[in-house]
């Protein structure tokens, strides 16, 4: 069973990302993150968990996940003798800190066996929070 990350969606404000490209929030804003696996086995329930954080580039490689942009979701696979595709869509509120290139991955959790861990996606979220201004110019003048 391999966990994929598809896509991720700034909600309200309807700006979309696929897989691997940059997102833009703020904070208070709520991210879906599209995920997608394919499952076959007894009917069970899990958790999807989803964080935005940081992973480590040298050994070992963690995962530092920010606790104010992170979520857990209930999720339930069927019986099945062949494999299923299923589409899990987790929101994350995002909260804490502002900063630029957060990671995302996510993880199917409370199933037997390990956790099934999607591959981390890196430098895909930015979260503003501070005030920008660009191309201020003097556009035209009259006389009144």
């Amino acid at each position: 069973m391999t966990l994929g990350i598809n896509s991720a969606e700034v909600l309200l404000r309807g700006i979309g990302a696929l897989a691997g490209e940059k997102l833009a929030v703020m904070p208070g804003d709520v991210v879906r993150v599209h995920l997608g696996v394919d499952y076959r086995g007894p009917a069970i329930d899990g958790l999807i968990h989803v964080s935005f954080g940081r992973k480590e580039t040298i050994w070992p490689y963690f995962f530092n996940e920010d606790g104010n942009k992170q979520s857990d979701t209930p999720v339930h696979f069927d019986q099945s003798i062949d494999f299923l595709p299923y589409v899990i869509i987790c929101d994350v509120p995002i909260g804490g800190s502002s900063g630029e290139n957060y990671d995302l991955y996510a993880k199917i959790m409370g199933v037997p066996g390990p956790d099934i861990e999607s591959e981390t996606l890196l430098n895909v979220l930015d979260v503003l929070g501070v005030a920008e201004f660009s191309n201020f110019e003097i556009t035209s003048y009259e006389k009144v």
